[in-house]
Order: C-alpha cells, then sequence, then structure tokens
C-alpha cells in the first residue's frame, strides 16, 4: 500500500485497538463492574485526530477515561500494583486529590530543582517494590500453574509498558510492510523531553533550568 499519513494514522489506531489490554466480559465485570465500557473503546479510538501541515497526531486519554478508567495509566506506568484497599496516600498518588476526577493527569511531570518525575513511575522504585514480592503466578517443570506470595499487599502487573511492547513486538513491523517502510531504530523520550511538551517549553530551555542547579 502507498504511504498516505491519514491512512498510516487510522492503521495505527486499529493495530493499538486490538493490542491493547483487554480482559473479556468475565474479568471485566469481576473487577471493573461499575464502569460498563472497556478501557480500549475509552483511551484513544474516540479521540479526534489532531491535524498539521505535516503531521496528524492523537492522545491516549480524554477526560472520560481521567474520570472513570484511570487503571490505564497504572498499566503502562506502574511495575507492581497495589490490591484493593491496600493503597496507601503515597502509592495513589497526588491525583488522588483532584475533586473534579475528570480532570486528573496522571502523566503529569513534576521538577523539583533536582529530577524529573512521574506519577506512578517515581512510586514504584526500592527493594519493597520489587515485583519478587508481589502474588504473581509461575509454573513448574511439569506446566502447573502456581500462585505466589498470595498474602502480598500488591501483585505482579503483566502489562507493564504495554504501550511500548505492542509497538515493537507488532505493530511498527506490520505497518512497515503494510506501507512499505523500513522500520527505524525506535526511541522513547525521556521525562525531560515529556516535561518541555507539558509546559510548551523549548527542550533547550528545560536543559538550561536543569543546568542552573549544578
Amino acid at each position: 500500500m502507498e504511504f498516505e499519513i491519514r491512512s498510516f494514522t487510522d492503521r495505527l489506531r486499529e493495530l493499538m485497538y486490538l493490542y491493547f489490554p483487554y480482559e473479556g466480559e468475565y474479568l471485566k465485570q469481576l473487577k471493573h463492574k461499575k464502569t460498563p465500557k472497556h478501557i480500549r473503546d475509552v483511551a484513544f479510538m474516540v479521540n479526534p485526530l489532531n491535524v498539521g501541515e505535516n503531521t496528524i497526531m492523537f492522545e491516549i486519554g480524554n477526560e472520560e477515561s481521567e474520570r472513570d478508567y484511570p487503571y490505564y495509566h497504572i498499566l503502562e506506568d506502574a511495575p507492581v500494583i497495589r490490591k484493593k484497599g491496600k493503597g496507601t496516600a503515597k502509592t495513589k498518588g497526588s491525583q488522588m486529590y483532584v475533586k473534579d476526577k475528570a480532570l486528573r493527569d496522571y502523566n503529569q511531570v513534576y521538577w523539583n530543582g533536582k529530577t524529573f518525575t512521574k506519577e506512578y513511575a517515581k512510586n514504584v522504585r526500592g527493594s519493597r517494590n520489587r515485583a519478587g514480592n508481589t502474588t504473581r503466578y509461575v509454573y513448574d517443570h511439569l506446566g502447573n500453574k502456581i500462585k505466589l506470595h498470595e498474602s502480598s499487599n500488591s501483585y505482579q502487573n503483566v502489562h507493564y509498558h504495554y504501550i511500548e511492547k505492542m509497538m515493537d513486538n507488532f505493530i511498527l513491523d506490520e505497518l512497515a510492510e503494510t506501507f512499505g517502510l523500513k522500520k527505524g531504530r525506535t526511541q522513547l523520550t525521556d521525562l525531560s523531553e515529556d516535561f518541555a511538551e507539558q509546559e510548551d517549553i523549548s527542550i533547550d530551555k528545560v536543559l538550561e533550568i536543569f543546568n542552573s542547579f549544578d
């Protein structure tokens, strides 16, 4: 297929929808029965396209997803997740204090004069939060499924970094093949770049601020 940016964008969203974490109806009702929709139907497929001269952009997340389905942030950013009723003020983060839940922003990047941090990404460091101490399932040499650390207050997030995984493992290869493109080296933005976009300033200005504290 000949490359055309709108077709490319539409196919990208279709593939992201296909590979977005999906639990099925039974688990959805069991874990999130108060929210009738699936997160992949809320988080980005309904978002409008932002069309520029040479670019087309879409966001992952909107007011409905922030209000009722914020766990798509947790699935991406947190290697371990607290069990229901086991969360603390620290693990829930600052967004728990936002009264209008639709205005929550779990992707907010903070600068404290020394480092950049992001809500869930910063709260999972340290030995007490290592995945090895969480409730999780493993398989023995016979293929039997075994549950470990059942009494732990958290469990391993099997969808951790799902966006990077679905892009690197499936989507980029399929897009390249479909549109006759060559896949290049992928590169993730760091928190300083995210902070620059959030504050609508240049990355050079961010680096200038950063270096002023040396």
